[in-house]
């Protein structure tokens, strides 16, 4: 089983496009911090995870003062990620999970410590592979993913010939 630890980056952008019942059937073991839950996410946001946290389908770690000082001691390393970010990161290196982001100074550190990193395209794949949502669905969320994150800088040629993929019967 694939476990993922989720930054608030994904979790917002899930809430936007309504995809989060359907993220959470990819059978998927799925992680956050509580430092991106309370810090990063709206009260609205946040009811909208209550369900899947409540039957532990969404397991959120409370960060221990021992975990804090790992998380500080990354964000030293990488003072432009927030400690909301590297908590992401020592969770999914604690988990020996894969990081869910579309942060890129998040990405490529990550990377360089050796975690496996994906973003938005990799999450509407596994929808679709998943059957949790059809391919005109992904089409349509992902234009509208690119329409209301303009900042994500989500790479066009990628996303066009995702588009085009799922547009074959």
């Amino acid at each position: 089983m694939i476990i993922v630890v989720n930054d608030a980056n994904i979790l917002i952008d899930l809430v936007k496009l309504q995809l989060v019942e359907p993220f959470f059937r990819i059978p998927w073991e799925f992680h956050s911090t509580s430092l991106i839950l309370e810090n990063e996410l709206y009260d609205h946001q946040k009811l909208v995870y209550l369900p899947f946290i409540e039957n532990r389908k969404f397991i959120i770690h409370d960060l221990n003062v021992a975990d804090m000082q790992a998380v500080m001691k990354m964000q030293l390393q990488k003072p432009q990620l927030s400690d909301k970010d590297c908590s992401a990161l020592y969770c999914a290196q604690k988990l020996n999970a894969t990081l869910i982001t579309s942060d890129n100074t998040l990405r490529k550190f990550a990377k360089h410590q050796n975690i496996i990193v994906h973003g938005h395209l990799w999450v509407f794949d596994a929808l679709l592979e998943h059957h949790c949502i059809t391919p005109q669905i992904a089409i349509n969320k992902l234009i509208e993913l690119q329409m209301i994150n303009s900042k994500l800088s989500l790479p066009k040629k990628e996303c066009d010939l995702k588009i085009e993929y799922w547009r074959q019967p």
